[in-house]
């Protein structure tokens, strides 16, 4: 970095002394912004980045380098430069991905009136949409919620919309819900919003704003009055831009979802924040539903986590880790965008319908029973299919071009393939489900289909352009007749450059087109020599393509038609506004299609994820709910068994209402109970999703929710220790289980004292196995806790299995029945080469604590302990637990230990006999 006086000062970015200072001056007044938030400054062909935190996330994502703009030694600030193609790299990484804000200054006037001239958010990015959607494919939805309270009494109800913009559609719902918002957590993960709007941060608000906030959902504050809208105001707004169905009355007041008040006020602010009334694209093309929760398989974040179901955030699906990094990525094989977001849809919305599932099995069966077909539609008429949801976004906002209503025409011309191939399997489920559906929209496209062939002149897209076929316009033919003539004259120059120029072998010289170029010449790279030396042509680049090169006559001929070819653009535009008018108004039977296409291309995939595994998936056989079966044999971990060099050892289990609702798993760490108890969670999920999955043999009763506690630790963001985090989330599970839920628990109680949380885990797997009786996998270091089996028949002990001796230690990863015989936490320290003399002190003390606790406990201490026990049991059932219950409870049992003068809780509990 060079700095002096203002005679050597260094000039960054162009600029002098004094501009650098008075661009540094506006920099500053601007104040301090959200961490979420980026600014960029446009400057002319290129972009910048300024500060501290901005200048170090860019440069990661773009490889640029910061530097440092000083024209003084008191006046610094760090920036990068970013060209065109590297900002948009940027604006795509941290929109989708980050899920951060942006702001992009511009400065018409010079480098001295910068103003704001272009924002946007991860749910709100249409200012963005030429970067986001041009080129690139996109593969994750984008959607924005608002929320609103109505809180009667000790009643609080909350009202949740979703403004999903991709493909116009409105969400609404409304429910019961209590303090810690667990109801509102599982419908934030079943719409998966990118970014949520709230009327203030204070109170209630505050909570879901933190809750949003961990589960990486970006949270923007409104006004307050953006939520009170008058309802005939938005009444008025959704009459702009409601599709209504054919006869039903224009007229939102008279749909059902309008009764959904606190809902309502949430979409006015949505609304408003998005602006949808003003976008002219938005006129008549969305549509309204309410949410039936009821629907859908009951998820919450935890259940997310705990069962690995989504990637990282930037995980690239090309990647060949990407289908063992997450349940998504071991079920997402497929070729569509289109097909990547329903995928991702329907991993986070498990079905609770019976009749869907049965047909999605059905589709998947079929499917791999017909590999040649199946193969067909993955690798031929699916791969590299446009993406008729951005195209018709981009229809809907005017900024398509003639090539976006080819790539729809790609689509429509492929359609009859993918329909013969799966009417050729003669499966009713697939004809009903799949075929009848798309050869209706087929039928629906037929003129829009008639219209491109007869406009687009389909011999110029070869040459990557779009142009309106000559014969349909006098003018164009005129001009297009000029363009031909030109074009002889260039190949008779490539016949004279054959004849000029002497190849080896079979070599020609070819006349090729590149946008960048214009015409020019190109032979093979083994061919340079022979036109390295000849003056009368002029070499333009080499590439790995071959040489290109020229001459001054074939230079002026490109000129010609250059000038000709933009004035046949010119003269074409007016037919291209009327296609896409006319294009505009299939955009309804294009989403038909598009969601045809997307679901069969999820179908297929499934099929495919079911084959490229180790061993093939099965098919499950579904019961309804309160069935009370569950059976998997030799189940897999879907994941693990993707990694490279991995055996896995399959395990079986075996629910049956009335005989086992839950199995306590003991047995050492790295044994292996985790991964077994995440495989029958996951199963289920897939199960439910339509997938088959990976076992030899699956009967599985249809439930209402999948709950999980998998694992704690501190979390900055929540505020809230690891004993809290355990409560808070265990405390959620017991509130909304029911006889129907599958609930998987991990290592509950390792927050706090041992003993402490050993009653804690023994009262709520009591809880679960007494009163819930849900299917409950309940895998734990507390050894005492299998006691429960002997009080609660529908309790049964399994362990994971493990030979050691003084020597060795070997980790069996398979499921015994029975609990295990002591826990091997030392024989895992030698695992994990830990000293030598650690070892040997750590059993020394593990055997004299262990003989000091027997002799200790007297039956005084069991009574304690079991009442203990009990109102822990008590406290967790209940609807609310407040943190100061807890704090009573532990007071209340210190003054108990007190006064029992009791050696054993002074053992145990030393902190209770502090002053």
């Amino acid at each position: 970095m060079e700095e002096g006086d203002n005679q050597n000062v260094f000039h960054a970015l162009n600029l002098d002394v004094n501009s650098q200072k008075n661009f540094i001056k506006f920099f500053k007044s601007l104040g301090e912004k959200p961490a979420t938030t980026v600014r960029f400054f446009e400057r002319g062909e290129y972009y910048t980045c300024h500060g501290q935190d901005d200048s170090d996330l860019v440069s990661k994502i773009t490889n640029g380098i910061v530097k440092n703009m000083s024209p003084t030694d008191k006046e610094t600030l760090l920036y990068v430069t970013l060209s065109k193609s590297s900002f948009e790299t940027a604006i795509r990484d941290i929109l989708l991905v980050k899920n951060f804000r942006v702001e992009v200054y511009t400065s018409k006037g010079g480098q001295e009136s910068w103003k704001l001239e272009y924002q946007g958010s991860p749910g709100n990015c249409s200012q963005f949409d030429d970067i986001l959607f041009s080129n690139e494919e996109v593969n994750i939805g984008s959607s924005v919620i608002g929320v609103q309270i109505k809180t009667d009494g000790m009643s609080r109800r909350v009202g949740v919309a979703c403004v999903e913009q991709n493909d116009c559609q409105i969400s609404l719902m409304e429910f019961q819900d209590d303090d810690y918002f667990g109801e509102l957590e599982a419908v934030t993960v079943l719409m998966g919003p990118k970014e949520c709007i709230l009327p203030s941060e204070e109170a209630d608000f505050l909570k879901i704003k933190q809750l949003m906030e961990r589960n990486r959902i970006l949270v923007t504050s409104c006004k307050k009055n953006d939520f009170n809208i008058k309802n005939d105001d938005i009444v008025q707004d959704l009459n702009n831009v409601l599709r209504f169905k054919k006869g039903q009355i224009e007229d939102a007041n008279s749909l059902p979802e309008m009764s959904l008040n606190i809902a309502v006020s949430a979409l006015g602010a949505v609304m408003k924040y998005l602006k949808l009334t003003e976008d002219a694209g938005n006129v008549g093309n969305y549509e309204i539903k309410q949410m039936d929760f009821n629907r859908f398989v009951r998820l919450d974040a935890a259940a997310i986590a705990a069962l690995n179901i989504l990637p990282q955030p930037g995980s690239n699906p090309s990647s060949p880790a990407y289908h063992w990094q997450s349940v998504l990525g071991v079920l997402d094989y497929c070729c569509t965008p289109q097909g990547h977001r329903l995928m991702a849809q329907w991993i986070k919305q498990p079905l609770r319908n019976e009749a869907t599932l049965k047909d999605r099995h059905d589709i998947v069966e079929c499917l791999l029973d017909s590999r040649n077909s199946l193969n067909e539609l993955h690798d031929d008429y699916l791969k590299r299919l446009p993406d008729i949801q951005m195209a018709a976004r981009k229809l809907l906002r005017k900024k398509a071009t003639l090539q976006d209503v080819f790539r729809i025409y790609q689509v429509i011309m492929r359609a009859p393939k993918i329909i013969k191939t799966l009417m050729e399997l003669e499966n009713s489920t697939i004809n009903n489900v799949l075929v009848n559906p798309m050869k209706s929209t087929m039928e629906d496209l037929k003129g829009l289909k008639q219209m491109v062939e007869q406009v687009v002149d389909f011999e110029t897209i070869s040459k990557g352009e779009y142009l309106v076929k000559a014969s349909f316009d006098d003018d164009l033919l005129e001009v297009k007749t000029k363009m031909d003539e030109i074009y002889a004259k260039m190949e008779k120059l490539l016949k004279r450059a054959n004849d000029d120029i002497e190849l080896d072998g079979k070599g020609t010289v070819k006349l090729e087109y590149i946008s960048h170029l214009g015409y020019h010449f190109r032979i093979t790279l083994k061919d340079e020599g022979s036109i390295r030396k000849d003056k009368r042509y002029k070499i333009l680049d080499c590439v790995k393509g071959g040489v290109r090169f020229t001459n001054e006559k074939l230079q002026n001929y490109d000129e010609e038609f250059k000038v000709l070819k933009e004035k046949y653009v010119d003269q074409q535009q007016a037919i291209v506004n009327e296609v896409i008018r006319v294009a505009i108004g299939y955009i309804g039977t294009l989403n038909n299609l598009n969601k045809s296409v997307a679901e069969i291309d999820c179908l297929v995939s499934f099929a495919i994820s079911a084959v490229s595994a180790p061993k093939t998936y099965v098919k499950p056989k579904m019961l309804p709910e309160g069935s009370g079966i569950l059976e998997l044999t030799n189940i897999r971990h879907p994941c693990l068994e993707l990694q490279a060099n991995t055996n896995f050892i399959a395990n079986s289990v075996e629910f049956h209402k009335d005989e086992t609702t839950m199995y306590i798993i003991t047995g050492p760490n790295m044994g292996g109970k985790s991964t077994y108890i995440r495989s029958i969670g996951t199963a289920v999920l897939m199960a439910h999703v339509g997938a088959f999955v990976p076992c030899d043999k699956a009967i599985i009763s249809m439930v209402d929710s999948i709950q999980g506690r998998v694992g704690a630790s501190d979390n900055i963001i929540k505020g809230l220790s690891t004993f809290m985090v355990e409560m808070i989330e265990t405390a959620g599970i017991i509130r909304s289980a029911t006889e129907k839920s599958l609930v998987i628990i991990d290592e509950l109680g390792r927050g706090t004292s041992t003993y402490e949380g050993c009653g804690i885990a023994w009262s709520i797997a009591e809880h679960l196995a007494k009163e819930i009786k849900c299917f409950t996998l309940f895998a734990t270091h507390f050894h005492e806790i299998t006691d429960i089996s002997k009080d609660i028949p529908t309790v049964k002990n399994c362990h994971m299995a493990a030979v050691a001796n003084q020597d060795d230690f070997v980790l069996l990863y398979e499921v015994k029945p029975g609990v295990t015989e002591k826990s091997f936490g030392i024989h895992v320290a030698k695992l994990a080469e830990f000293p030598n003399k650690t070892v040997k002190l750590a059993t020394q003390f593990y055997g004299e604590f262990e003989d000091e606790h027997k002799l200790l406990k007297t039956e005084k201490d069991d009574e304690l302990l079991k009442n203990l026990l009990e109102e822990i049991r008590l406290l967790c059932s209940s609807e609310n637990i407040d943190i100061n219950q807890i704090k009573l409870l532990k007071e209340k049992v210190q003054k108990e230990a007190k006064d029992l003068n009791s050696h054993y809780f002074k053992a145990a509990y030393p902190s209770l006999f502090e002053n």
